[in-house]
């Protein structure tokens, strides 16, 4: 099983960050492969700062312990796991480890290696998007209500 980190990223407007990655016709949350031994949270930062050139500033980050000698991690608002069939039809397992942030700036230069597009959506356009997945969808309606 792989493990992700994605994050949903809404900007002053309640406006969603989807992207495009390459050679993908769906639209996502930005997400990233976790590599071994890496924490998601790290994960995360690295990889929205070398594919979207973004800050974020994670708005669900702790359990606001305030205890000396403790540092906390941030804290992603789910963790799930999802079974799916690859485009070769070969059943995968992934560990997904959802942010909620908001962005530093609003300054996006994409990796295009990586990323072919991005775009800010509502919550209405994103319900009426026909390729995005229904769990995206679903997490939308849950935090965006």
């Amino acid at each position: 099983m792989f493990k992700i980190a994605r994050c949903i990223i809404k900007n002053e407007k309640w406006e969603i960050l989807l992207i495009k990655h390459k050679n993908k016709d769906f639209w996502v949350f930005p997400w990233w492969h976790i590599e071994d031994k890496e924490e998601p949270y790290a994960a995360l930062k690295r990889e929205i700062k070398e594919e979207l050139w973004l800050d974020i500033k994670i708005i669900w980050d702790k359990l606001w312990l305030k205890l000396k000698n403790i540092t906390e991690k941030a804290l992603p608002i789910t963790v799930y796991k999802i079974k799916y069939k690859n485009i070769k039809w070969k059943e995968e397992k992934r560990l997904e480890y959802i942010f909620l942030a908001k962005p530093k700036n609003n300054i996006i230069k994409t990796q295009i290696s990586e990323i072919d597009e991005f775009k800010w959506f509502t919550k209405k356009e994103i319900e009426k998007l026909e390729n995005t997945y229904e769990q995206t969808k679903s997490i939308i309606k849950l935090i965006n209500s």
